[in-house]
């Protein structure tokens, strides 16, 4: 889904130009999207092969997903030349590289914290250059980020999910949990209120149900443990929104 809003953002390149928008505005934002929905998933991910050390591949995808974090970075240094921004790119290199560093050793208590930490410093820079580089979008863009917003909030609530089981969620992100689980509850009415052609209408439904399952486990985190189906339940959460995203990709 990430490419598909690459797409649709260079697509209409003539209106970001009517707004003072650049092509360097667009390839900022589109890497700054990418580095807040990584910055989650690199936790969740990082967290569920702590409940589950057997699941040795994680390590694998998990170093992918670095890298794609570091190559948003040259995306964004090649694209602006704003010093706040600069210096932003300069500490969340530092922290990428601590965070890779964790993946070389066993998954204890105390880098579980870290990683919740550098996590958290990846979303606050993305979301500083974001704005930095915002422009006003159009009715069909502002749907298809905010689908992208909700894609980054279930894998922020399977962060959360992990952490809360495993004795790492400190009373902060208990409220960031909470007000992550009202934030996508209450965006996801853009959805069902927007009239969508036939067939994804009938995707509302499918939609309706990832999310009444998840809210389900998430509720339940500190009782009832299940990270195979919370992970699976959001990723095919996930797959229905790209499905919605591409409908607002080819409407720019």
């Amino acid at each position: 889904m990430r490419t598909l809003l690459r797409i649709a953002l260079i697509a209409v390149s003539g209106f970001f130009f009517l707004h003072a928008a650049t092509r360097s505005d667009v390839n900022t934002i589109e890497a700054a999207e990418n580095i807040r929905y990584l910055s989650q998933k690199i936790a969740r991910d990082y967290l569920y092969l702590y409940s589950r050390p057997e699941r040795s591949e994680l390590r694998q995808t998990l170093h992918e997903m670095i890298r794609e974090l570091k190559q948003n970075f040259v995306t964004i240094a090649s694209s602006t030349q704003d010093s706040d921004t600069k210096d932003l790119l300069k500490y969340l290199e530092y922290n990428t590289q601590e965070m890779e560093n964790l993946l070389t050793a066993h998954v204890t208590k105390s880098q579980a914290n870290e990683m919740l930490d550098y996590s958290e410093v990846l979303l606050e820079a993305a979301e500083s250059i974001a704005r930095e580089h915002s422009y006003p979008f159009s009715p069909e863009e502002k749907m298809l980020m905010n689908i992208k917003r909700y894609e980054y909030l279930i894998e922020r609530l399977g962060k959360f999910y992990m952490a809360s089981h495993l004795g790492v969620l400190s009373p902060t992100n208990k409220k960031k949990m909470a007000a992550s689980t009202k934030a996508l509850s209450q965006g996801l009415q853009t959805i069902r209120k927007y009239r969508y052609p036939d067939a994804l209408e009938k995707q509302k439904a499918d939609l309706d149900l990832f999310w009444e399952a998840d809210q389900h486990f998430l509720s339940r985190s500190d009782k009832m443990f299940v990270p195979n189906i919370v992970v699976i339940t959001n990723d095919h959460f996930e797959r229905i929104l790209g499905r919605f995203a591409l409908h607002h990709s080819k409407q720019q």
